[in-house]
């Protein structure tokens, strides 16, 4: 009886222990891993036009066509695609034109015509959003 007891014992300690195990993951499965999100996340496309309405220029500069991953902010996919200078999550500098603080002239953007007063560091994307960047004089 007394190996019963012992034998028993050491059974549900075992179902236990094997109940505690951290269980593994296949590579399929790591939703923790933000690399995996990353790699796992949908694919998406904007549109990204460029206006200049400078006293010099009122014009449309440029439009392309981007794709990035969903979850990316908008600084990122403009890094990537386009020669950009940022200060604290701003943008102040597209393909060369530059914000000009004594002329009051500063880059601003719309998403699906809505003025977005959020930096690009803060500002995502959603599938075939429209985003226009327009540098133009405040005063």
């Amino acid at each position: 009886m007394k190996k019963t007891v012992i034998f028993s014992y050491i059974f549900l300690l075992s179902l236990v222990f094997t109940g505690c195990a951290k269980p593994s993951m296949d590579a399929g499965n790591s939703s923790s891993d933000s690399s995996s999100v990353q790699q796992n996340a949908e694919e998406r496309t904007a549109q990204i036009s460029f206006n200049n309405k400078s006293e010099e220029q009122d014009q449309e500069i440029e439009t392309k066509t981007v794709t990035f991953k969903e979850g990316v902010s908008l600084m990122t996919i403009m890094k990537e695609n386009f020669d950009l200078e940022e200060n604290q999550g701003m943008i102040t500098s597209i393909d060369g034109l530059a914000q000009d603080e004594k002329a009051g002239y500063y880059w601003t953007y719309t998403i699906n015509d809505e003025m977005i007063t959020t930096g690009a560091d803060d500002t995502f994307l959603g599938n075939n959003d429209k985003v226009v960047f327009t540098y133009e004089k405040f005063e």
